[in-house]
């Protein structure tokens, strides 16, 4: 089995726009906060923003929403 780091899985999520995995992604992880940091500086934060109303965890959206300042 290959390892695919969690921020390659989270791009490739995001550029599929799979609502489901993304927010799967982030709940799962300890460093969500880094992990969308980092995602907004190298890929921009048009993708993320699309999806977000797709996720169902609303404290998740509003985390994400206070990221991104929208």
């Amino acid at each position: 089995m290959t390892f695919i780091p969690v921020s390659t899985q989270f791009l490739q999520a995001i550029k599929a726009s799979n609502a489901t995995k993304v927010e799967e992604l982030l709940l799962d992880s300890d460093t969500k906060r880094e992990l969308i940091i980092e995602h907004i500086r190298e890929n921009g934060k048009e993708f993320l923003e699309k999806l977000l109303p797709q996720f169902r965890s609303q404290g998740l959206v509003l985390n994400i929403s206070n990221l991104l300042d929208i």
